[in-house]
């Protein structure tokens, strides 16, 4: 799996910019800083724009960024977790000064992606086998009950290798 990120610091000047590639993007993080309740009231413009123009089953993170200013906060955790339940979507406290729980936010955006990727494709193929066989998913031969997929520490399948993307 390849990421690609685009960092757009949230400077309304790359707003235009920005939506062009909502309809091909699979997952977004939202950041919000801490210690700056502005940034934090911001999100709630940037997750209609990505409710209205990105693909309705992309995955979304957001992120409290500068944890390591605790004693600058201004948004309190309940408050990002709030919001973020409301949306429906993933929520984490980030460093990125420190690293603190950066490669955590990231791992699982990821795998939710992965995860649902492997499942499009495993219906995907379920649809298109013949009644009572079993779906050929990247080369295994797979019956109709349906297994857990256990990603190692890199991202990558650590079941038999299965190919979906």
């Amino acid at each position: 799996m390849r990421l690609q990120l685009w960092d757009t610091a949230g400077q309304e000047r790359f707003r235009s910019l920005t939506s062009n590639f909502f309809g091909r993007a699979d997952g977004f993080v939202l950041c919000y800083d801490i210690s700056n309740r502005p940034s934090f009231d911001h999100v709630i413009g940037w997750m209609r724009d990505i409710k209205t123009r990105a693909p309705p089953d992309c995955d979304i993170v957001l992120c409290g960024n500068k944890s390591d200013l605790e004693g600058d906060r201004v948004v309190p955790t309940s408050e990002g977790k709030k919001l973020a339940d409301e949306y429906g979507v993933q929520f984490f406290e980030t460093s990125a000064l420190t690293g603190s729980n950066v490669e955590g936010m990231f791992t699982a955006l990821a795998t939710t992606i992965k995860r649902r990727r492997i499942d499009e494709y495993e219906a995907q193929a379920g649809n298109n086998s013949v009644a009572g066989g079993a779906a050929s998913v990247g080369g295994a031969s797979r019956g109709a009950a349906s297994q857990p997929v256990v990603l190692g520490k890199d991202g990558e399948a650590a079941t038999p290798a299965r190919s979906c993307c």
